[in-house]
C-alpha cells in the first residue's frame, strides 16, 4: 500500500496541477496514473465534493492509507 500510494498516488497529484500536452510523452503516464488512482479516488469523490476547484479527495485518501499502515506496523 506504501508503494502504491508513493509512486502512483503522490505522482499523479503532482501532474494534476499541470496541463500536458496530449501527444507528449507526459500523456502516457498520465494516463495510465489516472487510470490505476481513479478506481480509489472515484468513491471517495462521490462523498466527499470538490471544495471550490480543490478536489481533496487525494489527501483523504492518503490519510486514511497512512493511517491503516501505521495501525498495521504498530500492532
Amino acid at each position: 500500500m506504501e508503494l502504491y500510494l508513493w509512486l502512483i498516488m503522490f505522482p499523479m497529484a503532482i501532474l494534476s496541477w499541470f496541463r500536458i500536452d496530449p501527444y507528449s510523452p507526459w500523456a502516457k503516464v498520465q494516463l495510465f496514473l489516472h487510470r490505476a488512482t481513479e478506481p480509489v479516488l472515484r468513491p471517495v469523490r462521490r462523498v466527499i465534493r470538490p471544495i471550490g476547484n480543490l478536489d481533496i479527495s487525494f489527501i483523504v485518501v492518503f490519510l486514511v492509507a497512512q493511517y491503516v499502515v501505521v495501525g498495521v506496523l504498530l500492532r
